[in-house]
């Protein structure tokens, strides 16, 4: 049996489908070779979508030009995805830990709060302005994947969990050294510095040239005043 379960130090709870990727590549004869053709599949079909998500948009790309990127026939790709929706789950799902696992190894227990919360973060602005026709979509539709059911959907909010928790882990580092009131729930805190990044990162990636370094400065600004309150 193949254990997906994150080693000490890592980011908990994100043995997400690029995890199985990594691991199967590395010990291949732990999975049947249906199981490796299925994850193989897998991997070339979110490939063939970032690419033409991000080339083509959205609206501008159909599931036959995936299943012909993939090198699959469309009837298969109906069995990975029902529709568009399912697939941008998929990339949200493979892409938003990878990005969460790089701005967590940013974290140092020796940073102020503010500076731990944007060094979380700031892999994620990179990653967006690399790519913003693709991000783009993920952002906006990735955010109606509450509204279905299905595997992948608890995927998408397992990340979303887990992205949280990394957030309450840097709220009690603060809290431990003093630098913000222990009063409150760490919890809902989190959540306040994640709504935060959020109205500010879907503000500043449809701004007609989003640059990154004007992204982290209105982000950097928006984290010092929600702090000053947290100090009160």
């Amino acid at each position: 049996m193949v254990d997906l379960e994150r080693e000490k130090g890592e980011l908990p709870g994100l043995a997400d489908f690029h995890a199985v990727r990594e691991h199967t590549r590395a010990v291949p004869n732990e999975l049947g070779l249906r199981e490796r053709h299925k994850i193989d599949k897998l991997d070339r079909i979110t490939n063939a979508t970032q690419e033409l998500f991000g080339r083509l948009g959205y609206d501008g790309t159909t599931l036959r030009e995936i299943a012909d990127k993939s090198g699959i026939a469309l009837g298969t790709l109906g069995l990975y995805a029902t529709d568009k929706r399912d697939l941008i789950l998929l990339l949200f799902n493979r892409n938003i830990p990878l990005l969460m696992r790089a701005g967590w190894a940013k974290v140092s227990p020796t940073n102020t709060l503010e500076a731990n919360m944007l060094a979380f973060f700031e892999p994620f602005y990179r990653a967006y302005a690399k790519d913003l026709t693709l991000y783009r979509i993920i952002l906006n539709h990735g955010q109606l994947a509450n509204q279905s059911a299905g595997t992948r959907t608890q995927e998408f909010v397992r990340i979303r969990v887990a992205l949280l928790a990394s957030l309450v882990e840097i709220i009690m580092q603060a809290r431990a050294k003093g630098e913000c009131s222990a009063d409150g729930d760490a919890q809902l805190h989190a959540r306040s510095f994640y709504n935060l990044y959020f109205a500010a990162v879907r503000w500043w990636i449809y701004t007609p040239e989003p640059k990154v370094k004007a992204g982290l400065a209105e982000l950097k600004a928006l984290f010092a005043l929600h702090i000053r309150g947290l100090k009160q």
